[in-house]
């Protein structure tokens, strides 16, 4: 098969879980692959969002076809901006220990306070 960026690996789903945030969490079990493959898998994962294609047998070539055509932005994807994990993370950790804030605002804009004192901060020793 020719190179065109997409791993194709049997494998099974492993375990699934629900997230507070409402995502999902999927854990994929492979058999044993080579070293290539496990190379490319590492380079997929640092480098964040992809489609994912589970079927219980082997793509048909129509279906590898279809696959191969999907080019999709991150965006379309349903990737979160950096600031919008952000935004939801402060949530969640707003929801579990609100630190004696009482509406997420307030708590959202302490928080955010704290990281640009932080940033701040370490421009402040470069220069």
């Amino acid at each position: 098969m020719k190179d065109n960026g997409m791993l194709m690996i049997p494998c099974s789903i492993e375990n699934v879980s629900t997230r507070k945030d409402k995502t999902l969490k999927v854990v994929i079990e492979t058999q044993e692959i080579s070293p290539d493959k496990i190379a490319q898998l590492m380079s997929l994962w640092v480098n964040g969002y992809g489609i994912m294609c589970f079927k219980g047998e082997q793509f048909s070539h129509d279906e590898q076809d279809l696959i191969n055509s999907i080019k999709l932005s991150a965006e379309e994807l349903g990737a979160k901006t950096p600031s919008e994990r952000l935004r939801n993370t402060l949530y969640v950790l707003f929801r579990e220990n609100p630190k004696g804030f009482q509406t997420f605002d307030s708590f959202y804009l302490n928080h955010m306070e704290e990281i640009i004192k932080m940033i701040k901060r370490r421009l402040d020793n470069k220069i």
